[in-house]
């Protein structure tokens, strides 16, 4: 590994010695930290300018300095993202391949420093810092026992206690993922009544599917990233942007990818060693990966479907009107034929499917999407 900034680094072994990391060291350490978030369709905030000036003690505004020399290494590099509870994508920063392995020789040889170890009982040992959370049974980041570390390569136990945020999370973090795009409405302007609605449908225990239809541009998709952008905090969330082409495979594939980030993948494996599907033993093991888990699938562009399609929605329609804990929400043109819905007026008597039609907005929520609530009627 290349050193640096190595005037300002002090990595002497043994207990009782200064060892202090550089800004630019603590940047490669916590990159490393959040290396899974280069693969997500939406980057943690922890590692936008914000993120990592937190992190690693300096001001955000100072951050893209603070990376030029790890950039000019071919250690690091940058890009707008789309961020998790923003509405406009900002700069994150990621490792390449040469900085995830320098990273990683980089902790191996940090988490093999000798510290003294100030017990909560008093008693003080000297022990490597890749032993303290099996002593103390924790588990904190690296970056989070560097910063315990004192001039004199003490750690105080107490102190490290004193952070609950890196306490094991009580439940898994809520998976999100994007097949296709999103765009987050900035603003929904007029459409509370019909968000209320929905929310109690998907809260609710009789509703398992929403159908929402409206003509082009009326606002079906802002309504409905919306509610997903309530919702995923909630549950595991869904998003797919569908097209007339669509297959049936074509949409389990991504719905497989996101059960395996839940960590289940019997449908997986099915798909992925049987060229020839079939829809009910999928669905069978669809309904075994979804067993226990809270999750809201949502359907972008429902219009056109081939009749494999249908069938598949079919199946998880009559699914989700049996389950607490799956719900669908889809978004559908008004002129959807016939032929290409899944399910009868049956279903919507027994309070299976819900739908609701968009119609235009009123004249006062026109008034603020045109920024002119002083507009006269003739001019409107």
């Amino acid at each position: 590994m290349r050193i640096l900034d190595n005037s300002s680094s002090t990595h002497e072994n043994g207990g009782g010695a200064k060892i202090k990391l550089t800004i630019n060291e603590k940047i490669l350490l916590h990159l490393l930290e959040n290396h899974r978030a280069q693969d997500e369709r939406e980057a943690p905030q922890s590692i936008t300018q914000r993120g990592i000036a937190d992190s690693v003690g300096i001001r955000w505004n100072h951050v893209p300095r603070a990376v030029t020399k790890l950039k000019k290494l071919d250690y690091v590099f940058e890009r707008l993202s789309h961020i998790e509870g923003k509405t406009r994508r900002q700069k994150a920063y990621f490792l390449t391949d040469e900085g995830l392995l320098s990273a990683r020789n980089m902790r191996e040889r940090v988490m093999d420093w000798e510290v003294y170890l100030v017990q909560p009982d008093g008693q003080r040992v000297k022990i490597r810092l890749s032993k303290v959370n099996s002593l103390l049974k924790t588990q904190f980041s690296p970056m989070r026992l560097i910063s315990c570390i004192s001039d004199e390569g003490t750690i105080d136990a107490e102190e490290l206690l004193e952070s609950p945020s890196e306490a094991p999370p009580a439940s898994a973090p809520r998976v999100f993922h994007v097949s296709g795009e999103i765009a987050w409405p900035e603003e929904l302007v007029g459409r509370e009544p019909e968000l209320k609605k929905i929310t109690d449908w998907l809260s609710g225990t009789e509703y398992g599917t929403a159908v929402i239809y409206g003509s082009i541009g009326i606002g079906k998709s802002a309504l409905m990233a919306k509610i997903v952008q309530d919702f995923r905090g909630q549950k595991h969330t869904f998003w797919f942007q569908m097209a007339e082409e669509n297959t049936q495979r074509d949409i389990l594939g991504p719905m497989t990818d996101f059960l395996v980030k839940i960590g289940n993948s019997s449908l997986s494996s099915y798909l992925n060693t049987n060229d020839s599907v079939s829809l009910s033993q999928a669905l069978k093991l669809f309904e075994k990966d979804m067993s226990g888990q809270e999750v809201l699938f949502a359907f972008d562009n429902y219009y056109k479907a081939g009749e494999d399609v249908v069938d598949l929605f079919s199946g998880l329609s009559t699914m989700a009107s049996k389950s607490g804990s799956l719900k669908i929400v889809i978004n559908a043109m008004d002129t959807t034929p016939f032929y290409c819905r899944f399910y009868d007026k049956g279903d919507i008597k027994k309070r299976k499917i819900a739908e609701m039609t968009l119609k235009g907005l009123d004249m006062e929520s026109c008034k603020l999407l045109l920024e002119a609530p002083k507009i006269e009627h003739d001019s409107l």
